[in-house]
C-alpha cells in the first residue's frame, strides 16, 4: 500500500523576500516638517533649533552617533523640546537600542500628547520587538490623532495580519490605498491578506497592481507566483517567481518556490537545483532542507533524504512534515520500528494530518500490531471524511477490513 506523498512547503508569508512588513519605516516627516513650528513652541531656544537642524541632517546621512550628539544638545539646551525626544529615540532604535528609544518616545508624548508621529514611531519599534498589542495600541492612537495617516494604517495592518487577523488588516490596507494609492507594497499586504482568506482571485489582482506600480518590486512578483500556482496555473507561476530571483537573485524563497513548482511538474532535477541554491543563500532554511529531502525521496534516493529531513528536523524540531518524511523514509528502509516513532511524533506536533496516521497505521498492520493499526486507520478515515476526500476514505475502509478480518 503506498504511503502519502511528502507535501512541500511554500511558506508564502514565513519567508517573505524582503522587510515588507515594516515598509515606510519611521516617519522622519512628522519631525521635520515641525522644524518652522519650533519657534512658536520653544521661542528662546534658537540654539537648540540649531542643533536639532544638525542632527536631522545628520541621521539622513546615516551618520547616527552623530545625529544622537546633536538631538541630545538640543534636548540639554530645549528640557521640553518634543520633537528633540522623537528623533532621538529614532537614532537610538536604529543603533539596535530599541528600549532607550521606547523610554524617549515616551517622554515626547508626555510633552506633546497630540504628537501623531510619537505615537506611529513608538508603534514601529514595538512591533519589531513583536509587541503587537502594545503596537497596535501607538498604531490606532496615531490614528485617532490624524485620521489620514496612511503609514499609520498601513503599519496597523501589518500587525493585525501578524496577529492572525487578515480581516480587519484588510480594512486597514484599504484605508492606506485609499490615503496613498501609489504606494506598491500596501498592494502586496492587502493581496496577501486576501490569499489567507482563499480569495485568490481578489489577491492576484493586488500584486498585479502592485507590480503596476513597480515592476522591480520582487515581494509582489514571489507572492502572485504563490497565488498563481494556487490557481493551477505553474508556467505563469514560474515565470513570476523567475522575475522575483532576476530582482533578488540572493534571496532563498524565490528559489525554494520555483523547485516546488518544477517538483509538481516531475522535473526533480531541475528542483533539486533551486533547493541547494535556496539552501546556500540560507543554510538554516529548515524548509528548504525539508523540500530538498523530498525530491530525493521521490527519486529514490533514500540515504540523501533521509539526511535532509535530518537537517530539517535539526534545524526546527517542531518540524512534523519531516518526521512524517523521516518515517516513510525509514519505512523504505526496512526499519519500521524508527518509523513508527517518527510517525507518532509528527501526530504529536499536529495531531489533524490524515496520512500520518494512514502511514502509520500501514506501518502498524505490516508489522503485526493490528489493534493500534486499526485505530489509527480509523482515526485517519475520520480526518478524511472530514477533508470530503472520498477516494482514501474508501480505501482506508478496504484497509480496516481486511485488517479485522485477519483479528479474527
Amino acid at each position: 500500500m503506498l504511503k502519502n506523498k511528502n507535501v512541500l512547503v511554500a511558506a508564502i508569508i514565513c519567508l517573505c523576500l524582503s522587510n515588507g512588513n515594516s515598509a515606510f519605516g519611521k516617519n522622519i516627516a512628522v519631525v521635520l516638517s515641525k522644524i518652522h513650528d519650533v519657534q512658536s513652541v520653544v521661542p528662546q531656544s534658537k540654539n537648540a533649533v540649531a542643533n536639532f537642524e544638525q542632527g536631522t541632517n545628520l541621521y539622513k546621512q546615516g551618520d547616527f552617533k552623530g545625529a544622537e550628539a546633536a538631538f541630545r544638545k538640543a534636548i540639554e539646551l530645549e528640557p521640553n523640546f518634543a520633537q528633540a525626544y522623537i528623533a532621538l529615540a529614532n537614532t537610538l532604535d536604529d543603533q539596535g537600542k530599541p528600549q532607550e528609544a521606547i523610554a524617549h518616545y515616551k517622554k515626547a508624548i508626555s510633552l506633546d500628547s497630540k504628537n501623531s508621529g510619537a505615537y506611529f514611531n513608538l508603534g514601529l519599534t514595538l512591533a519589531r520587538l513583536n509587541q503587537l498589542e502594545a503596537a497596535i495600541a501607538q498604531y490606532k492612537k496615531a490614528i485617532s490623532l490624524e485620521p489620514n495617516y496612511a503609514d499609520a494604517h498601513y503599519n496597523l495592518g501589518n500587525a493585525l495580519y501578524a496577529q492572525g487577523k487578515p480581516t480587519e488588516a484588510v480594512t486597514e490596507y484599504t484605508a492606506a490605498i485609499r490615503l496613498k494609492p501609489n504606494y506598491a507594497p500596501t498592494y502586496t499586504r492587502l493581496g496577501n491578506a486576501l490569499y489567507d482568506q482563499g480569495e485568490l482571485a481578489q489577491a492576484v489582482t493586488h500584486y498585479k497592481k502592485s507590480i503596476s506600480f513597480d515592476p522591480k518590486y520582487a515581494d509582489a512578483h514571489y507572492y502572485l507566483g504563490n497565488a498563481l500556482y494556487a490557481q493551477g496555473k505553474p508556467a505563469e507561476a514560474i515565470a513570476e517567481y523567475t522575475a522575483a530571483i532576476r530582482l533578488d537573485p540572493k534571496n532563498p524563497a524565490g528559489y525554494n518556490a520555483l523547485g516546488n513548482t518544477l517538483y509538481a511538474q516531475g522535473k526533480l532535477e531541475e528542483a533539486i537545483a533551486h533547493y541547494k541554491q535556496a539552501i546556500s543563500f540560507a543554510p538554516n532554511y529548515a524548509d528548504a532542507h525539508y523540500n530538498l529531502a523530498s525530491a530525493f525521496y521521490a527519486q529514490g534516493k533514500l540515504t540523501e533524504a533521509i539526511a535532509g529531513y535530518t537537517e530539517a528536523i535539526r534545524l526546527d524540531p517542531k518540524h512534523a512534515q519531516a518526521y512524517t518524511g523521516l518515517g516513510n523514509a525509514m519505512d523504505d528502509q526496512g526499519k519500521p520500528q524508527e518509523a513508527i516513532a517518527h510517525y507518532k511524533k509528527a501526530i504529536s506536533l499536529v495531531p489533524n494530518d490524515a496520512f500520518t496516521y494512514y502511514n502509520l497505521g500501514i506501518t502498524l498492520g505490516r508489522e503485526q500490531q493490528l489493534e493500534e493499526a486499526i485505530v489509527n486507520l480509523k482515526k485517519a478515515r475520520d480526518l478524511f471524511q472530514a477533508e470530503e476526500n472520498k477516494e482514501m476514505v474508501e480505501q482506508v475502509d478496504q484497509l480496516i477490513q481486511k485488517m479485522n478480518i485477519r483479528t479474527n
